[in-house]
């Protein structure tokens, strides 16, 4: 006599059957993929598909010139006059003396000390600053800012410089990224579905082998001859007439730059890892509440009807400040719900906000006035997000000068108090990187402090620097600050009318 199955048995059976069902698929995707992982695992054993560090797969230049070159004498290796348009007078021996610390730093104008120059920046101060702390050591900094390089046009400086027996690199880099026509019609053309695909299978060095089999690297897989090849020297749209007309509503192509500046980051990484040099990376401080976007466009194209509607509410709610400040931030908020992309709705809520002590808000609002500006001259979240996430993968140091700026501004949001103009810090802006900078090296004994020195006699030793300057050099700053207006607005053809 057959013993039915209990209930309990049975569904323990069905159960157990749906279990191997769901494993299936499982087990089939696995060895679907299994190729692939073993290919992975012996590219990466023998080191097959690493992309050379000295390799950009976005862009290509006409031509590329060393930075520093030897003077007359050959005892000082000098930034040669071809590159001071963009560079300014620096220099180093060519021979390093026993205990000699050399540190190079890079980036834009920033680094330079722009609207003024290299003497009241950052690096001039680091140099002052360690030869108080620690005056029996020889120290060398070395600015190389470049008016207007991006990060790709600061890889070739950073491989040429390690030439040079450096001791420290430093790299503060983000504000320049859109500033030249870097557009691939090749990636334009992928599907925004496929381009997740691309980018992880861009990471397996198996891909990267193969692709470096066939003369081609992930990146310029489906185009290479569409990488752009750039003049040897910077050329940015705002330096061309009709400027800001060149700045158009890109989302792709602002998302290729976002790639670019990855790519930057774990190439210059890479070179320094090569050579065994510390490599410091600083986040560049950017300019939100004093600042406003530099062109601001609807998100599709939309008739002057509809652009001159959301002005009008900008307007009324600018008029209604006086008498009702929630009023007025209703009014702006309708601005921005009624078209999210443009950037100067977000900037005059932010400045609301800011005014109704809402600071949490009116950060988040200066912020996406930058994000949405469609002349993107400051660094974006995006950008910002790619160097904290590289810093943090990569166990890079990352300073974070725009966080150090904050600290001290009121509401906790970085504008003219620190800042000259969108990206520019000021004196004392300078000082305060530069002391920031020191702390870091002697925390991590790059430098050691043989003499006690307050925080106020470090801030005095960078301020005498800026008090024994002539009037001149003042002048001259001016002057290129206003010049700096005008590129800005797009306007770098007009002639400038002030005068020294």
């Amino acid at each position: 006599m057959t013993v039915p199955a209990s209930p309990l048995h049975s569904a323990g059976h069905h159960r157990q059957r749906r279990a191997v069902r769901a494993v299936f698929p499982l087990a089939a995707v696995f060895l679907g993929l299994l190729p692939l992982l073993i290919a992975e695992i012996v590219c990466r054993t023998a080191g097959w598909g690493i992309l050379p560090a000295s390799t950009d797969p976005f862009v290509g230049f006409a031509a590329t010139t060393p930075l520093f070159e030897l003077d007359p004498d050959r005892q000082v290796m000098q930034i040669s006059a071809a590159r001071q348009k963009f560079f300014r007078r620096a220099e180093f021996p060519v021979s390093k003396q026993a205990g000699e610390f050399r540190i190079f730093v890079f980036g834009g104008s920033t680094v330079q000390g722009r609207p003024y120059s290299v003497e009241t920046s950052f690096p001039t101060f680091l140099a002052a600053l360690l030869d108080t702390v620690q005056p029996e050591r020889t120290w060398q900094v070395v600015n190389c800012g470049g008016v207007s390089y991006a990060s790709y046009r600061l890889l070739p400086i950073m491989q040429e410089c390690l030439n040079y027996q450096p001791d420290l690199m430093i790299l503060c880099t983000g504000q320049n990224e859109f500033l030249e026509d870097t557009s691939w019609p090749g990636r334009k053309q992928l599907a925004p579905v496929l381009q997740p695909v691309l980018d992880v299978a861009a990471k397996l060095q198996c891909v990267r082998g193969l692709m470096h089999l066939l003369h081609a690297t992930p990146n310029e897989n489906h185009q290479q001859s569409s990488r752009p090849v750039l003049p040897a020297e910077v050329l940015t749209r705002l330096d061309q007439s009709n400027g800001l007309a060149r700045f158009v509503r890109d989302d792709q192509q602002s998302a290729n730059v976002v790639r670019h500046f990855k790519q930057n980051l774990l190439r210059g990484t890479r070179l320094c890892q090569a050579q065994n040099v510390p490599l410091l990376l600083i986040r560049p401080p950017v300019n939100l509440r004093d600042c406003p976007p530099f062109k601001s466009e609807p998100a599709t194209e939309a008739s002057p009807q509809r652009k001159q509607s959301i002005v009008e509410l900008l307007k009324q709610a600018r008029e209604l400040a006086v008498a009702s400040l929630p009023a007025a931030i209703n009014r702006a908020a309708e601005a921005t719900r009624a078209e999210p992309r443009f950037a100067l709705s977000w900037y005059e809520l932010g400045q609301l906000q800011f005014l109704s002590h809402d600071y949490s808000a009116a950060n988040q609002s200066f912020q996406r006035a930058v994000d949405e500006d469609l002349c993107p001259l400051r660094i974006t979240s995006s950008l910002v997000h790619a160097l904290q996430s590289h810093a943090r993968v990569s166990g890079t140091p990352l300073l974070d000068a725009h966080a150090l700026f904050t600290a001290e501004s009121p509401g906790n949001i970085l504008g003219d108090n620190l800042m000259v103009d969108h990206v520019h810090p000021s004196f004392r802006g300078h000082e305060k990187i530069a002391i920031l900078l020191l702390q870091w090296m002697l925390q991590n004994n790059f430098a050691s402090a043989t003499t006690e020195t307050s925080s106020d006699e470090l801030s005095e030793v960078c301020r005498q620097i800026v008090i024994e300057l002539p009037d001149s050099y003042f002048l001259r700053g001016q002057r290129t600050l206003e010049s700096l207006r005008l590129w800005a607005a797009g306007r770098a053809l007009e002639p400038i009318l002030v005068t020294p």
